[in-house]
């Protein structure tokens, strides 16, 4: 059920040396080291799109290398990141109802991104409760994570950060599958919000590397038919071959008798 390409994730080494780069390079770069990785299985399940009655599903999400090359400089266009969301469906399901699509999609993404909020809120806040009743010092023991009034108020202070999507048009991918591909753009921060859903171990959190998604949906039913149909044919190649070995030793015995 994951995405058919392959890409290693970053070490430690590199993950230090990103932390070193400003916001938009940071985000530009860990973008790039994701082209072609597996899209993680929450992103495929919580970036459908329901619209035109059914539900377009999320195949995979790259940089769009048209403003900005996968080898080039750490270019950020307008303080936007350019990305392609690539969907199951073709662009003549959109013709007359390109709006509705449209909106279906901002909506998704803005629902993405206001849940990705609300959960960073109840961690912080979590953390905060543990660290008020804990012991002085204990905190620390628990990984340093914990939260201080300044640090706290200031997140509480912190601006939601704007999102500035916008959908900039549509194309069609693939060769034996058909994809429909939005190609997109929006703002730094919420780009990277979506990079730490779809490639957790390319994008940590607050400095905090995630841990590798793993794949947790069941295997499509054609793989077990598939898997049945190469018991089947092994079964009978190795019957044919036996019947194969046994007319020549049959064969080969019966010329020594002759020659006998």
């Amino acid at each position: 059920t994951r995405n058919p390409h392959s890409a290693s994730a970053p070490g430690a080494k590199q993950l230090k040396e990103w932390s070193k780069l400003s916001c938009e390079e940071r985000v530009l770069t860990q973008w790039r080291a994701a082209f072609g990785c597996p899209v993680s299985d929450e992103a495929k399940a919580q970036f459908c799109i329901h619209a035109l009655d059914r539900t377009f599903r999320l195949s995979d999400v790259r940089l769009w290398t048209q403003h900005h090359p996968l080898h080039g400089k750490h270019v950020v266009d307008g303080g936007k990141v350019h990305l392609e969301f690539f969907f199951d469906g073709t662009t003549s399901e959109l013709t007359g109802h390109e709006e509705e699509f449209t909106k279906a999609f901002e909506n998704m993404i803005e629902q993405q991104l206001q849940e990705r909020r609300v959960i960073d809120f109840r961690k912080k806040l979590a953390t905060r409760r543990r660290r008020g009743t804990a012991s002085p010092g204990e905190g620390d023991m628990d990984g340093g994570d914990g939260v201080d009034d300044e640090d706290w108020n200031t997140y509480l202070k912190k601006p939601v950060p704007a999102t500035d999507f916008s959908i900039r048009s549509y194309r069609e991918a693939g060769c034996m599958l058909m994809f429909l591909v939005c190609q997109t753009s929006v703002s730094v921060s919420a780009s990277e919000v979506l990079g730490q859903i779809a490639f957790q171990e390319h994008f940590p959190i607050d400095g905090v590397a995630q841990p590798p998604s793993t794949s947790t949906m069941p295997l499509p039913r054609w793989f077990y038919g598939l898997g049945a149909c190469t018991v089947t044919l092994s079964f009978f190649a190795v019957v044919a071959w036996w019947q194969v070995f046994t007319q020549i030793a049959l064969a080969g015995g019966e010329a020594v008798l002759t020659a006998a």
